[in-house]
């Protein structure tokens, strides 16, 4: 499952630094104060039992009337960005606001700053139909109207046959060792040592792995849904049955495990949207807590926060840039003005210390000395 590179960085120049010699302003970000169980969507960190679609339609409910055209249509990114929990997940093309997020909070513990190729992103912004919490249904299903996105799968393989290879190890992982699925295994071993030995992916094997694949996916009586894949390609067609095989039979705990991720650029729904140069992956979950696995391509970590932070501030990133609302600029000012009071404090401490030891000259010098403290 892991296929991250890892780095570990105690300043902005450092950063900088890491990002040239990585390369990483070809991918997008994500920054984490500290190193949590997985790097997950907010509607999957406590379990999997909240019902995204109910709770966006209620708030909906009750803002709905007072939005413009263009929020209402970008509503699941509106709620996401006034927190409620979705099963988008906040990536940025900044990699610096991704570091300020990494720095801001835990201040105790290390920053984690996660990085993902842009070779890795299906762009289903110009589908705004189904950024819904009900995609993986109409994947499942094949909808005449998920053919675009079948499509963005098809180009995202030709790219590179390690994808194709991280594709079909991600399945054999998923659908576990039960008995019936030893021909599936079989199948998948088959067209994996192929690419492995020629550098290739041999359009035999993976029809022999789709007709495998036919002829043992499970069956839900009357929940079999009739699937149309005529259109779907190879690829496509595999992911699709692979949908249908996470949904029924997997090992318990097993995570959707794809090298590509459908992203979601929303429109400038609020002014924090252009500030974070935010970017959405739209984590793909389907019922009984199984959703897809966000698995980074670099990770860096991040440690002497507070230092890296007050030289953002230099650079104008800060909570006021990137929040930009009332509540996020008082409290900017806040911290500001009490860290300018805090300092004083401790000049002043010191100087009357100083001062203490020459008793006699004592109110003479802090008469002279009061205006610049």
């Amino acid at each position: 499952m892991k296929r991250q590179q890892e780095r570990r960085v105690e300043s902005l120049l450092d950063y900088i630094q890491v990002m040239k010699e990585e390369r990483l302003e070809e991918c997008i970000s994500r920054g984490e104060n500290a190193r949590y169980p997985q790097i997950c969507a907010a509607a999957f960190r406590r379990n999997g039992s909240l019902d995204i679609q109910a709770m966006v339609d209620e708030f909906q409910s009750y803002i709905g009337n007072s939005l413009t055209e263009m929020q209402n249509r970008h509503f699941l990114a509106f709620s996401q960005h006034y927190g409620l929990p979705t099963n988008l997940l906040d990536f940025s093309y900044s990699p610096l606001i991704s570091l300020y997020f990494a720095c801001s909070g835990n201040e105790e513990k290390e920053g984690y700053v996660y990085f993902l190729s842009k070779e890795r992103l299906i762009d289903i912004t110009r589908n705004l139909d189904l950024v819904k919490p009900g995609l993986f249904s109409q994947l499942l299903l094949a909808a005449p109207k998920t053919e675009a996105l079948y499509d963005g799968i098809t180009k995202f393989f030709c790219q590179d046959e390690r994808y194709v290879a991280e594709f079909l190890e991600g399945i054999d992982r998923m659908i576990g060792r039960l008995p019936r699925n030893e021909r599936v295994h079989r199948a998948l071993r088959q067209a994996l040592r192929t690419i492995r030995t020629e550098g290739v992916c041999s359009m035999d094997d993976l029809e022999f792995l789709i007709k495998i694949l036919d002829r043992n996916r499970p069956f839900a009586g009357e929940l079999e849904p009739e699937i149309k894949t005529k259109y779907l390609g190879a690829f496509g067609h595999i992911f699709c049955r692979v949908l249908s095989y996470a949904f029924l039979i997997r090992d318990k705990d097993a995570k959707l495990e794809f090298p590509f991720y459908f992203t979601y650029e929303p429109a400038n729904i609020t002014a924090r949207v252009s500030n974070q140069s935010s970017i959405l992956i739209y984590q793909l979950y389907g019922i009984d807590n199984l959703r897809q696995a966000i698995i980074p391509d670099f990770e860096v970590t991040i440690a002497n926060k507070e230092e890296i932070l007050s030289d953002l501030d230099h650079l104008g990133i800060n909570e006021k840039f990137i929040f930009n609302d009332y509540d996020h600029i008082a409290s900017y000012i806040k911290r500001k003005h009490l860290k300018t009071a805090d300092e004083t404090e401790e000049k002043w401490t010191k100087i009357q210390k100083m001062a203490g030891e020459f008793p006699i000259r004592k109110g003479i010098w802090y008469q002279q000395h009061k205006k610049e403290v």
